[in-house]
């Protein structure tokens, strides 16, 4: 798989797919990687082309297939694409199969869980909804050069982020736009506009960006802009220790919104995800194998020993970078994954990813316990009542999580970073909150 997703392997499909377009290839740099075995494998390539002075940037996804029940279950969900023509230049990259090697090159916007995304990339399309379906073609292709899109991001299969700025008479505007498979952007659209009305009850407490509407043709859900930046990873910049008080304030809020949703996040579920992942790094890292197999024994014991918390709506996936900084103000993002759960869930993931994987120094370890410290006394000084008995199964369980997102993305010394988050997990669950 490595030779057949390598940087080589990528450089010669795509010059043969651009062959006789005039562009050429200038630059192939790989992007990411996930791994789920035994069945997955991806790999993102950007890929600089240029013509004639023109340059553009592309996007290639190799996905892999790990095992003979996989190849055929990968190869009967892309075999109707793949009869199409590819043109990632002037059309749409479709996918191209290799049966030897088992694995499928596409190119975005083509992806065969979100088979309307490259509507949300056409400027016309986009144009045509933004400002009306009642103009005419030559009236819709004059906005549509008013907009410029940037991909923000792409997670093959998963969800993408797109930025449209529009010019209005020499003033940008940006909004944002996202899409997801199925009708999760639906879900989320309405989720973000029972928050909004609980925000307006505690003032200061809860920011969010202003949900603009679901386009349901192309299941497209779009949001204002928001200024400023997201919270960098630097643990000892002031903008992260400040993070802390408003994601308590935020995280209160939506404890005590009462909006409600058709998911659930159930410990004993979470807990059997561990299970599957225990077998995963028996193929891939043997000493963690053991070692989480061994957390998933006590945290089971935990959980038996422990009373059911109060289930709640929570955000899903609370952690420092779904803050947007401006002038003091904190802006949650991201409310996919909006579910109701126990109290402690959304705490123990923010802490979990308070940790640096790759700290520089002790000074950054320092101050993310110091900041864990904050985050937890200022949720209680809100919901005293809180109920937090599970706190400790909870975080050590995200970073169980944490450990196996490191071991799908083979990054340079998962193994270490994966080891350390189990045995921090382990820790973390015979420890007692934070007073």
């Amino acid at each position: 798989m490595d030779a057949a997703t390598s940087q080589e392997s990528v450089a010669a499909f795509v010059e043969e797919t651009l062959a006789g377009s005039g562009w050429q290839l200038h630059r192939v740099r790989r992007r990411g990687t996930r791994l789920e075995p035994p069945d997955w494998y991806w790999t993102t390539f950007a890929l600089d082309i240029n013509k004639d002075g023109e340059e553009r940037s592309l996007r290639l996804v190799a996905k892999g297939a790990l095992n003979p029940a996989a190849w055929e279950k990968l190869k009967a969900r892309l075999s109707d694409a793949s009869t199409h023509p590819c043109d990632p230049i002037d059309g749409v990259g479709t996918p191209r199969l290799f049966p030897d090697t088992q694995h499928a090159y596409w190119f975005y916007p083509y992806d065969p869980r979100m088979p309307d995304l490259p509507l949300a990339t056409d400027p016309v399309r986009v144009a045509s909804i933004l400002f009306g379906f009642d103009e005419d073609a030559t009236a819709v292709l004059a906005l549509a050069r008013r907009i410029a899109i940037e991909r923000v991001r792409y997670t093959p299969e998963i969800g993408a982020i797109l930025c449209y700025t529009i010019d209005l008479g020499g003033q940008a505007t940006k909004i944002y736009g996202k899409v997801q498979p199925g009708h999760r952007g639906l879900r989320t659209y309405r989720i973000v506009q029972g928050l909004w009305r609980a925000a307006a009850r505690y003032p200061g407490y809860l920011n969010l960006p202003r949900p603009l509407g679901y386009v349901e043709q192309i299941g497209l859900l779009l949001e204002e802009g928001v200024r400023g930046r997201p919270v960098s990873s630097k643990r000892t910049s002031s903008e992260f220790a400040l993070m802390s008080g408003a994601a308590a304030e935020a995280l209160a809020v939506i404890h005590e919104s009462g909006v409600e949703n058709d998911e659930r996040i159930e410990i004993e579920r979470e807990i059997a995800r561990l299970d599957r992942v225990v077998e995963q790094f028996a193929y891939v890292l043997p000493q963690g194998h053991f070692l989480l197999k061994d957390l998933v024994t006590h945290m089971r014991e935990r959980v038996r020993r422990t009373t059911e918390e109060e289930w709640l709506p929570t955000h899903g996936d609370l952690k420092y970078d779904q803050f947007v900084f401006h002038n003091d103000q904190y802006t949650l993002l991201d409310f996919d994954y909006f579910a109701t759960a126990e109290t402690s869930y959304d705490l123990g993931k923010f802490c979990a990813y308070l940790v640096p994987s790759t700290p520089k120094d002790w000074a950054e370890s320092a101050a993310a316990e110091e900041i864990r410290l904050q985050f937890l006394r200022r949720y209680r000084e809100l919901r005293p009542h809180a109920t937090l008995q599970r706190f400790g199964v909870y975080e050590s369980l995200q970073l169980a999580l944490r450990a196996m997102a490191f071991m799908w993305s083979q990054t340079h010394g998962w193994e270490r970073i994966a080891e350390t988050f189990l045995v921090l997990a382990y820790e973390r669950l015979k420890s007692r909150l934070p007073d």
